[in-house]
């Protein structure tokens, strides 16, 4: 996709310390990272969104991050791994991928919870939206 900087590393027009890939995926160290060791792992093939990734793609993706984490684990002796990603408005990058960030007691990253009271009628209307849309029962 024209000026995707991720498709600029992966395919080496852009400089980036890549870790690892395979035919699915490009793995490299963050640019602005949230602790040392923070990696991104990204598709080879263009998507902008979570949902629209192919199967084997994401597959690798999941597969991928798991080695890297663990690996991580052993080689900066964390505290913990956060692994996640953002969807919508809040990427910052319109190519979907993975964070592995490395995490550290008092590293000072932080996950902040809203306090949000559900009832349970909210709990089961959701269920039940959400069951006819993914065409289960419960």
């Amino acid at each position: 996709m024209d000026n995707c900087i991720f498709c600029e590393i992966i395919s080496k027009k852009e400089d980036a310390f890549i870790i690892y890939e395979n035919t699915y995926v490009c793995c490299f160290l963050d640019k602005y990272p949230i602790n040392k060791g923070h990696i991104l792992v990204v598709p080879k093939k263009h998507y902008q969104e979570f949902s629209e990734v192919d199967k084997e793609s994401l597959t690798q993706v999941i597969l991928v991050s798991q080695q890297i984490a663990t690996a991580l684990e052993k080689l900066l002796n964390t505290d913990g791994i956060t692994i996640m990603q953002n969807n919508g408005i809040y990427k910052d990058v319109e190519h979907y991928h993975m964070h592995i960030i490395p995490r550290f007691l008092n590293d000072g990253f932080s996950w902040v919870e809203p306090e949000n009271a559900v009832s349970k009628e909210e709990f089961i209307s959701l269920r039940a939206n959400l069951s006819e849309i993914l065409n289960i029962s419960y």
